[in-house]
């Protein structure tokens, strides 16, 4: 991302969920928040996706892998799991209707400036931001997961689920495993779901040029 501006890879995957929901009802992971976060960015979301037939890959992946992420959770929580992490949460709605907002205290943890755009946007779309959850603005690049998790309240002794997608790829190895290595030391356990990619120098060039245009979509400009 660039300095002082929100994520464009947040606000494509928030799209392709979006475009999920009305593409294929839903039928992978079901989200009654996703169109309604992304505001007047929701429709031409879906008509590019509509016109791209190509993007229908990557908005299955996300789909999948978000479906993944929150039954791990639902399970995770019916075995004593009070805290949750959502790690560079973009426009994600988990906090915002998961069935299970009375059970665990949740931390979306993001780029500051992505974190203030999130909250315009659910200002914007009168998405109400529940008691259980925290923001905790942290450049990962920056500072460590810890320092940032540490001054919004989290309690490092209860048992904690992180779900960290979209975000592996686009960081250093070193900030990588700073994060794995605080959440394997966390001192009564942890569970954690999380993506990755072969780095984009090692694709071969078709794979490459698709890479690029996710990570950049001519739509997905910030402002």
């Amino acid at each position: 991302m660039q300095s002082g501006l929100p994520s464009r890879t947040a606000l494509a995957a928030a799209a392709h969920r979006a475009a999920h929901q009305i593409l294929e009802h839903g039928r992978i992971f079901a989200d009654p928040l996703a169109l309604r976060i992304l505001g007047e960015n929701a429709e031409e979301a879906v008509h590019d996706a509509r016109e791209n037939p190509s993007s229908r890959r990557m908005r299955i992946f996300i789909a999948v892998r978000t479906r993944f992420a929150e039954d791990a959770l639902a399970a995770a929580v019916e075995r004593g799991v009070s805290q949750v992490v959502v790690l560079g949460a973009g426009l994600d709605t988990l906090a915002y209707r998961g069935p299970w907002q009375d059970r665990v205290r949740i931390f979306e943890v993001d780029h500051p400036a992505t974190q203030a755009w999130k909250r315009q946007h659910l200002e914007d779309a009168a998405i109400p931001i529940p008691s259980s959850l925290t923001f905790a603005p942290v450049d990962f690049e920056r500072e460590t997961l810890a320092e940032g998790l540490a001054a919004a309240g989290f309690d490092p002794t209860q048992q904690t689920f992180f779900t960290w997608l979209g975000v592996v790829p686009y960081l250093t190895e070193e900030a990588i495993w700073s994060i794995l290595g605080f959440i394997a030391n966390l001192p009564n356990g942890a569970h954690v779901v999380f993506d990755y990619s072969n780095p984009p120098v090692s694709l071969p060039l078709e794979m490459r040029i698709s890479h690029e245009r996710r990570a950049a979509p001519s739509w997905a400009k910030p402002g």
